[in-house]
């Protein structure tokens, strides 16, 4: 357990931000300062890079794109003032309205469409493109088999964006909210990947990038040129990066923080009986697994892969370990999802340990290892998953004596760099989907990229994915989408663990907070009763 942070060490080490934040604001300005527990340190702010909700969180404040998440988590047209859709499905064309960036320079559709090409291109590397290949051309940019700008996306004129998709896709706007946002191209061609330094960043959202200490906080200040700017409760941000949750929960009652982003996952229920005014939910589409790095021996073997599965005992994780705060998955797509194949589970979901940790056994016997020759691997995991993973290692151990797992436990950026370079045999990986299968499934695709931790490809399953993308009729993509699902299931590339809601620690004082499955809260929605309405 991190080491408990007392009350006056926290307003010591921040006491250069801000004089307020460790006391009720008792000033006009400090209650026009907004302090938020995020969770993690972002790895990036380049909104065409980042793939954490940690660093999405931020990018809701910083950047508008042609869709943003209403108070459900769904997708509304933001800067898309009109949207017309072909007969066929296939051509998309967005009017914008008239809206300038933090610096006073036009935001153009030509603006949009590079930031959609520069997600694209290979050397960006972004976590995400692999998912957009339904734009035409993507598939074949994202490989570095097309230059970038064969995109299916083109400037009709400075407020006309025109998007081309290889099928039919209802789903398109889930993709286009943040992070498909426009590039200012102006700072780009100028500053290149430095355009997203402190004090060089224009943003084109609610709030600009005033200050960014790595490891300690990231201040953002009102953007004078949104349109809505003199209509914000908060003229100052302070994100804090709060990987040790029992600790920020202590800060939030004191006073110093806010909100936080996430609870403690162990105590959520003594948190919701003691603190009701608090604690948010909402019915959540995360889910976490053990990733399995397929293309490593022996997780190249899946009857390796389906031992481990086996083995893991996912019910004491959700009600003896989280206290009934998630609830145990059997397979790979949340039970909340719109459209999910119905029926679907894994056939060992009622039998007894016993006999799942003997037919474990049994299957990794048949794959070589025993008292002659030992399984040893190790298991990766972050901060936040630490309370799992000694149980986790347990499981793993009581299917027989020549069976281990170190664990090994490092910061979260470090973690997800190392599961994207493939550089780890077993992994703890979470997901939150946008609501459709298509985004819990794409990850598996070959085309997909990095963003596939496990590495696991299979032509019949890229088959059943394109099958269910062109297929107009809802229940047969349904079908399809469970076609694939059932080969992740049997193939086991992950163990899924569990599907977690979607929590957060809020200030009773703080205004405007919908939990929804994404967590979706930007800053400009937000008050405090005190300054509300002003």
């Amino acid at each position: 357990m991190i080491k408990d942070i007392l009350r006056g060490g926290v307003c010591a080490a921040i006491a250069a931000v801000t004089l307020s934040a460790c006391s009720a604001p008792d000033t006009e300005e400090d209650a026009r300062t907004l302090h938020r527990g995020n969770g993690q340190e972002p790895l990036t702010l380049d909104p065409h890079i980042m793939g954490g909700t940690w660093e999405y969180t931020i990018a809701r404040d910083l950047f508008a794109g042609l869709y943003k998440r209403d108070a459900d988590g769904l997708p509304v047209p933001d800067l898309a003032q009109t949207v017309t859709v072909s007969q066929d499905g296939l051509t998309w064309r967005f009017t914008l309205r008239e809206t300038r960036w933090s610096d006073g320079a036009p935001v153009t559709a030509h603006d949009f469409a590079a930031g959609l090409q520069r997600m694209f291109d290979p050397a960006t590397r972004s976590e995400v493109a692999g998912m957009m290949t339904v734009i035409e051309n993507g598939a074949a940019v994202l490989s570095g088999d097309a230059a970038p700008d064969t995109l299916g996306v083109t400037a009709i004129d400075d407020l006309t964006l025109q998007v081309r998709l290889n099928f039919p896709a209802a789903f398109l706007p889930e993709l286009l909210a943040p992070p498909a946002v426009p590039l200012p191209r102006h700072m780009f061609e100028v500053h290149g990947e430095d355009w997203v330094r402190p004090g060089v960043m224009v943003s084109n959202g609610a709030y600009v990038l005033s200050e960014w200490r790595s490891s300690n906080y990231i201040r953002l200040d009102a953007n004078p040129q949104y349109e809505g700017a003199e209509a914000l409760c908060f003229d100052t941000v302070f994100y804090y990066p709060t990987t040790d949750a029992q600790a920020a929960i202590r800060r939030v009652r004191a006073g110093e923080l806010d909100l936080n982003s996430e609870l403690p996952i162990q105590n959520v229920a003594a948190l919701q009986a003691q603190f009701p005014e608090f604690v948010h939910r909402a019915p959540g589409l995360q889910t976490t697994e053990v990733m399995f790095n397929t293309v490593r021996a022996p997780f190249d073997d899946v009857r390796v892969r389906q031992g481990l599965s086996l083995a893991i005992d996912r019910r004491f994780l959700a009600e003896e370990v989280a206290g009934g705060a998630i609830t145990p998955h059997w397979r790979a797509v949340a039970p909340a999802m719109p459209g999910l194949a119905p029926g679907l589970r894994q056939a060992y979901a009622d039998e007894p340990m016993e006999a799942r940790r003997e037919q474990a056994a049994a299957l990794l016997q048949a794959a070589g290892f025993g008292p002659g020759n030992p399984l040893r691997f190790t298991y990766n995991h972050t901060p936040g998953n630490a309370v799992f993973a000694p149980v986790l290692q347990q499981d793993w151990a009581m299917i027989a004596p020549w069976v281990s797992a170190e664990i090994i436990q490092q910061d979260s950026a470090v973690h997800y760099a190392q599961l994207r370079a493939g550089d780890f045999d077993t992994g703890f990986s979470g997901w939150v989907p946008a609501a459709d299968p298509y985004f819990a499934l794409f990850m598996w695709e070959s085309q997909t990229g990095d963003m596939n931790y496990s590495r696991w490809t299979d032509p019949a399953f890229d088959a059943a994915m394109e099958a269910a993308k062109f297929a107009l009729d809802p229940q047969e993509r349904q079908a399809r989408y469970g076609d694939a699902e059932r080969m992740l299931m049997e193939e086991t590339p992950h163990a899924f663990l569990y599907v977690g809601a979607s929590y957060a620690f809020v200030r009773p004082e703080i205004t405007g907070w919908t939990q929804n499955a994404l967590g979706a809260n930007p800053s400009r929605t937000l008050c405090r009763a005190a300054t509300s309405g002003q």
